[in-house]
């Protein structure tokens, strides 16, 4: 159960700092924080597509894939119910408007590749040293791929940035905000199948 409560909250905090300062140094510096709180308990994923990738590597089974998911979800739904109350307005990811959608594919894809491989690479490195200094390569990672991917697609490359805030949005707001879901949704889970394979293949 533990564990479960872990992914709920690591992503309400990582839901809220994206939501109140939208800045990449501070939400890859959180992340980093947040895994060297859970990686021991959880793994600390705070992120579907992450959980996802850990699944297909059997790393994890269904239940637990599962039951990780949805505590992300609801600790998405706890943040933006947070978020609503202190600034009376909901964080909704939402792609710019000067971009193509195939930029905004390919920014969510590539970058959510490129955050996921990071897991893979760091936190499972089976050598000498801690894996915390490792998460902290994973939190600067995720800062330089939203730096990236901003422009591209809004840099969000976690299905609960979507997900969660949506739902808040349409109970409380009704501006019926679900659109963009299966972008920020599919997009960070094709990136994970990526990065997967390309695991398999430098580790085979």
């Amino acid at each position: 159960m533990k564990k479960y409560v872990i992914e709920a909250i690591g992503t309400m905090v990582l839901v809220l700092v994206y939501g109140l300062t939208k800045d990449p140094l501070a939400i890859g510096l959180v992340l980093a924080t947040l895994i060297y709180g859970g990686m021991y308990v959880s793994g600390g994923h705070f992120n579907p597509a992450v959980t996802f990738a850990y699944y297909i590597r059997k790393d994890i089974n269904l239940k637990v894939f599962l039951g990780y998911t949805v505590s992300q979800i609801l600790g998405s739904f706890a943040a933006s119910g947070v978020l609503l109350m202190v600034t009376s307005s909901i964080f909704l990811a939402q792609p710019p408007t000067a971009s193509t959608v195939s930029q905004h594919i390919a920014g969510e894809i590539l970058m959510s590749f490129l955050l996921i491989f990071s897991y893979l690479s760091l936190l499972n490195y089976k050598g000498k040293g801690t894996k915390r200094i490792h998460a902290l390569g994973v939190g600067l990672t995720l800062t330089t791929a939203l730096l990236i991917s901003n422009p591209m697609s809004g840099g969000y490359l976690n299905p609960v940035l979507s997900i969660g805030t949506s739902f808040i949005d349409f109970f409380a707001i009704n501006n019926k905000p679900f659109s963009h879901i299966p972008l920020f949704t599919l997009a960070p889970l094709t990136g994970s199948i990526l990065a997967v394979l390309l695991d398999w293949y430098i580790k085979d």
